[in-house]
């Protein structure tokens, strides 16, 4: 017979970190201009998506990013470029938050 041992009391793990994920939808004309300047302002500022979804709708073209590790300030500011570029018609932004997995 083994000899009985406590329970261990080890303090709750934290859960962990979230990371910041700033999506965009776009709402756009539908031309094939509009996508290569939409990744030039990404490229402009080394950013590489976590998602990306396009799709026609009529006469429109619905574009919805992601973009992980992005400050707040620095995602209205590249909000307000992409409302500049020629052929977007609507910027929309939200932030979701993602659990980083435990390794």
């Amino acid at each position: 017979m083994l000899p009985h041992r406590p329970a261990s009391r080890r303090s709750p793990q934290p859960a962990p970190a979230a990371d910041p994920v700033l999506c965009f939808s776009l709402r756009a004309v539908a031309e094939v201009g509009v996508l290569a300047r939409v990744v030039q302002q990404l490229a402009r500022r080394s950013l590489l998506p976590l998602r990306w979804h396009s799709t026609m709708a009529g006469e429109h073209l619905l574009l919805d990013i992601q973009i992980g590790g992005l400050g707040e300030e620095a995602g209205e500011r590249l909000a307000e470029s992409l409302r500049q570029v020629v052929g977007i018609e609507e910027v929309l932004t939200a932030m979701l938050l993602q659990r980083q997995n435990a390794a």
